[in-house]
């Protein structure tokens, strides 16, 4: 029992973490009643036309905030994506491959974290293509020009190349045109990735929706493989933890054993083979964002004995305050980080994977402000898991792929 207390002490002397950039809320009246039928607005963040139908708005087109495109009203009165209601490309489907993917939150906020000079950059993994599609056209371009280089009109044969050819695009038309030279099933999952997936509600959809993400994504490194791993996850908490130095553990307070179990890479174990009879622990504490002074309950599960240097440890990170089903990912309520640990720093060294799914969560620990205590916890599901290196559901500001590493986000070595 000592072991486990000076471990847990070790991880929660650092307990306060980095503060998240802050969920990308998408603020707008979506669903909202609304009257006379027919009449159109811009949605509160501007990133979509809304249209009254049945007495409630409805989603009428979606604007590529990627490519400079923005909901606003015209001099006559319309509404459009583009700042001139001459543009020529405000109806092609192809004009709205969003792939911002609400990539606002740091998924490496650390848990072990009283450090006094936490690293916090502005790593947001989303796709910054600085072009536009307002662009002029010029109509009249001498056939000889020698910039006037041959139209590609060869097939592509995949979501993931219509967002290839569409990222190297600098106007609406090229844009466009990428999409129509998809073939049928590219544009259609092209077109209900970045049209349909946002309304959808029912949880078989949204969990289509996150395949999509990946298989329409732009692959990072693929020495590391998609999915880079899966997890099996069931666990039932009933206290959560202060982290307070002297706070006594006993019986129900911990979980004797471990939650999430699973694998990743070509050998890795979320539960290390080598711990042999002591084990893993995994408890549940209240924690907080250093910054922002946001709470969440965070799992951790690690090793008993404090004489080994056993890796990886898994954290997770929820800031859902109701029972409900939640996806997993970078950006959601729910966050699964399987991480290597350095036991003579006390931090954070790398992480193995990231998880990418839904879980169910349960309890009376969740509710719209934290308590420590008695309160009871449960989280069970199966997520794949996802490296850094290769996670083609985000982009990488830097290699504008699914590699989405930098400074925060730092992946361990293939496993």
């Amino acid at each position: 029992m000592k072991k486990v207390l000076f471990i847990v002490f070790v991880l929660s002397a650092m307990l306060f973490v980095v503060s998240c950039a802050g969920e990308d809320e998408i603020a707008n009246a979506l669903g909202g009643s609304c009257s006379p039928e027919g009449v159109e607005a811009c949605s509160q963040d501007s990133s979509q036309i809304l249209i009254c139908q049945d007495a409630s708005w409805q989603t009428k087109k979606t604007c590529n905030l990627n490519f400079g495109q923005y909901c606003r009203q015209n001099a006559n009165g319309s509404f459009s994506c583009t700042d001139s209601e001459n543009s020529s490309n405000t109806t092609e489907p192809g004009d709205n491959d969003n792939n911002n993917n609400n990539n606002d939150s740091d998924p490496t906020d650390d848990p072990n974290s009283n450090d006094t000079d936490p690293e916090q950059p502005d790593n947001e993994p989303v796709d910054d293509n600085n072009t536009s599609d307002n662009e002029p056209v010029d109509n009249e371009q001498n056939d000889n020009d020698a910039d006037n280089e041959p139209h590609d009109t060869s097939t592509i044969e995949s979501c993931e190349g219509i967002i290839k050819c569409q990222d190297q695009c600098t106007d609406g038309d090229c844009i466009n045109d990428c999409y129509n030279r998809g073939n049928t099933e590219a544009q259609n999952e092209f077109y209900e990735r970045n049209h349909m997936c946002p309304g959808y509600t029912e949880l078989d959809d949204l969990k289509h929706c996150q395949e999509l993400a990946v298989k329409c994504g732009v692959k990072g490194d693929s020495s590391f493989n998609l999915p880079y791993g899966h997890a099996v996850i069931f666990g039932d908490f009933e206290y959560v933890y202060t982290g307070a130095e002297g706070e006594t553990l006993g019986d129900g307070i911990y979980i004797d054993g471990s939650f999430i179990s699973g694998y990743f890479g070509n050998s890795g174990n979320i539960v290390d083979p080598t711990a042999g009879e002591t084990g893993t622990y995994a408890f549940t504490l209240l924690n907080e964002y250093t910054e922002t002074h946001v709470e969440f309950l965070n799992i951790i599960q690690a090793y008993k004995d404090d004489t080994k240097t056993q890796n990886p440890l898994v954290s997770v990170f929820i800031t859902a305050t109701a029972p409900g089903t939640y996806s997993v990912g970078m950006d959601d309520e729910v966050k699964i980080l399987i991480r290597n640990w350095d036991y003579n720093s006390k931090k954070y060294t790398c992480d193995h994977a990231f998880g990418y799914g839904y879980v169910e969560l349960s309890g009376t620990a969740l509710a719209e402000t934290y308590t420590t205590g008695e309160k009871t916890l449960s989280i069970k599901g199966e997520i794949n898991l996802y490296s850094y290196k290769n996670a083609p559901m985000y982009k990488g500001q830097t290699s504008k792929t699914g590699d989405i590493t930098n400074a925060s986000l730092v992946a361990c070595p293939l496993n």
